[in-house]
């Protein structure tokens, strides 16, 4: 696992959280942060634009970082049929994505996630955001938005297996 970049995606249709770690050790301290973005999307009306934005973003990120790993939250059933069927749209627009480039594609459930952070499958947004800052040595700017966060903890989370 040394030496490799892991990107790790928070799917969202009008916001998507994406980070881009490089791994040179298993010791969270020696994992760099090369980038953490959140994709506004909430402005474009028309979800097929929105798709392929996406798609389009997640190709250029790949080309540009080459990550060994694309990972990324899997789903869980929703309430809400509509935007359950647009999440699972944005997926299918960023697995397209990585197939283009033979990018392994690799989903943790949420719950996973937050335990594999924090211990706890039910933890919040803020005890994920505490943990990993401490994890990494890093403090966040970001208040109001966690996605960016959410990417980090999916990216932080396959560290972490994978070092077990």
């Amino acid at each position: 696992m040394n030496n490799k970049i892991i990107l790790g995606i928070d799917p969202g249709i009008n916001v998507m959280g994406l980070s881009i770690i490089k791994i040179i050790s298993y010791n969270p301290q020696k994992i760099i942060i090369l980038k953490l973005k959140e994709i506004y999307l909430k402005k474009k009306k028309n979800y097929i634009i929105k798709l392929k934005i996406i798609y389009i973003y997640i190709k250029k990120i790949i080309k540009k970082y080459n990550p060994n790993y694309l990972v990324m939250e899997n789903i869980y059933l929703g309430k809400n049929v509509v935007s359950m069927k647009r999440l699972i749209q944005c997926k299918c627009a960023i697995i397209l994505a990585a197939i283009k480039y033979k990018k392994k594609i690799i989903k943790y459930y949420p719950k996973t996630i937050k335990f594999i952070i924090t211990g706890y499958g039910n933890s919040n947004k803020i005890d994920i955001k505490n943990k990993i800052e401490k994890m990494l040595n890093f403090k966040f700017n970001y208040s109001k938005n966690l996605d960016v966060i959410d990417s980090l903890a999916v990216a932080m989370c396959h560290v972490l297996k994978k070092k077990n």
